[in-house]
């Protein structure tokens, strides 16, 4: 009944949190984003074209030359820019990363450097621990609800005591911390092992801080406005340098030439914020049930769910 619970909530949560990793793009994927000014941008190219073919206003004809080269800077700005967003979308994925590493490791440091005892639970319970802090921390950097994930994981007494914290994860690497201090009171690990324990909290505390930075620091309102003004400034003086050459086939080419910029800015700000419950959101919900995997399997635990894989080019 656990597991069950378990995978409905995780199908839940995951819904629309997924990460793509298919090989094309699909076009219902980019359009939404930009059909809108793409659309009043042909009727404005078509507007343009007909003055001027049909018309015989020959004044909207203007030069190219400083199309192109407005083109050209506009290009290094959103290619900086867009490098700024895909640096903060990687550094997510290798803090990520790293978490599994560290999950791992704690879960080994606790099942062989920890003396066993009959009914040994104190092992178990950090294991367990662990599972439910990556569970936490993912839904605590999407804005989300945790306890629905930790009611059947954790002891009632502590999901009690957990309500009353902001920060939920922080409060289990505390919690955590404190039960490693214990297994030291009562003499099943020494002093050198606990320094091991301390680090591996302490590396733990380290990728949570570095996500919560992420999250809550976006890049320079500036990186957002001034693209969108400049490309969009860049589209409507783009049919008065192509008229004269193309004619009637102005709003084609301007149009296409649009998408180009428009895509490329909207690239920028999808993956600038890689925690914020979007297509291309660090596809958190997968890493949390592979570590939940490997933790399971290092119990003997036969109930462990199973891996999720890319579905239709979408990782979850």
């Amino acid at each position: 009944m656990r597991i069950d619970n378990w995978r409905r909530q995780w199908q839940r949560d995951t819904v629309t949190f997924i990460m793509i990793v298919r090989d094309h793009l699909p076009l219902r994927r980019v359009w939404p984003s930009v059909s809108k000014r793409l659309g009043l941008l042909f009727v404005f190219d078509l507007t343009i074209a007909a003055l001027y073919v049909k018309g015989g206003v020959t004044v909207l004809a203007l030069s190219s030359l400083p199309l192109g080269m407005m083109g050209a800077a506009l290009s290094i700005f959103l290619a900086f820019r867009n490098n700024s967003a895909y640096d903060r979308w990687w550094e997510a994925r290798s803090l990520w990363g790293g978490l599994v590493n560290e999950a791992r490791t704690f879960s080994r440091q606790t099942l062989t450097l920890v003396d066993r005892q009959e009914d040994d639970d104190e092992t178990t319970e950090l294991v367990e621990w662990q599972i439910a802090y990556v569970h936490a921390l993912r839904c605590h950097l999407r804005g989300q609800n945790p306890f629905a994930e930790l009611s059947g994981r954790l002891p009632p007494a502590l999901i009690g005591w957990l309500r009353t914290q902001r920060n939920v994860p922080a409060a289990l690497l505390l919690h955590a911390g404190r039960r490693v201090r214990e297994l030291f009171d009562d003499g099943r690990i020494d002093s050198f092992r606990l320094v091991q324990f301390d680090g591996t909290l302490t590396r733990l505390c380290d990728v949570q801080g570095a996500c919560e930075r992420i999250k809550n620091t976006p890049l320079p309102r500036q990186y957002e406005y001034f693209p969108r003004v400049l490309v969009g400034a860049y589209c409507l003086l783009l049919p008065f340098g192509l008229v004269e050459g193309m004619g009637l086939l102005t709003p084609l080419a301007s149009t296409l030439v649009s998408f180009i910029f428009l895509a490329l800015e909207s690239i920028g700000r999808d993956i600038e914020a890689p925690f914020e419950n979007t297509v291309h959101d660090t596809p958190m919900s997968q890493l949390s049930r592979a570590i939940e995997i490997n933790l399971r399997e290092s119990l003997g635990d036969t109930r462990a769910p199973r891996d999720v894989g890319p579905v239709d080019g979408f990782v979850y």
